[in-house]
């Protein structure tokens, strides 16, 4: 699987400010790693082009290494492969059936009361890698919630049903939750944005 693909994250208030800093921070890091002013006196227009394409090579080996996260893209990708690897999920996963969801809302999804949302790309391979973890990890309670859906179709209305909702949907993990998890292990504190600084970043 190549290429890639769109995610959105949505998340909490704040976040996409959290995140402008960050990579405010990290393009300041990129003009040291790989300076815009390569050393291209002398050279011809083929030695030119291949100087600029080498640059360009390296800027993608390092957001590909997690090691620059001077864009969005490359900020949430890192941040799922750390999240990935912290729930022992960054491994290879038997495929997903047709009856999984693929995009849209999971059952058992709690997307509601995010306000904000963060776009990016990710490699197709990272973000099936997401989507195989998410369900192979909840299909049993998504079974159980079909089921339920069916079993209860004026479903939310009497209180200990919305419990029983609520304890199979606490087991569902969807990708959603997986992009949040991400972004907050790379993201500074709230507190650490200055007063002075917020509201003049821009996601780019």
């Amino acid at each position: 699987m190549s290429g890639t693909i769109p995610v959105v994250a949505r998340v909490a208030t704040g976040t996409r400010e959290r995140l402008a800093a960050l990579i405010e921070d990290e393009k300041a890091r990129r003009g040291i790693l790989v300076p815009a002013a390569l050393p291209l006196l002398g050279l011809d227009a083929a030695a030119r082009a291949e100087a600029r394409t080498r640059a360009r090579q390296r800027l993608e080996r390092l957001r590909a290494r997690g090691e620059l996260l001077d864009t969005v893209d490359a900020a949430l990708a890192h941040g799922v492969r750390l999240e990935l690897t912290a729930r022992r999920w960054d491994r290879a996963w038997p495929p997903v059936p047709a009856s999984a969801p693929s995009s849209g809302r999971w059952p058992g999804s709690r997307e509601a009361g995010w306000t904000e949302r963060v776009s990016a790309r990710l490699p197709s391979a990272l973000a099936g890698r997401v989507q195989a973890a998410c369900w192979h990890d909840s299909a049993a309670a998504i079974t159980e919630l079909r089921a339920w859906r069916e079993a209860h179709p004026g479903r939310l209305i009497d209180p200990g049903l919305v419990a029983e909702y609520d304890r199979l949907a606490a087991r569902v993990t969807t990708p959603g939750m997986i992009w949040r998890a991400g972004l907050e292990r790379l993201l500074p504190p709230a507190g650490a944005i200055r007063p002075e600084q917020a509201g003049h970043r821009q996601l780019h």
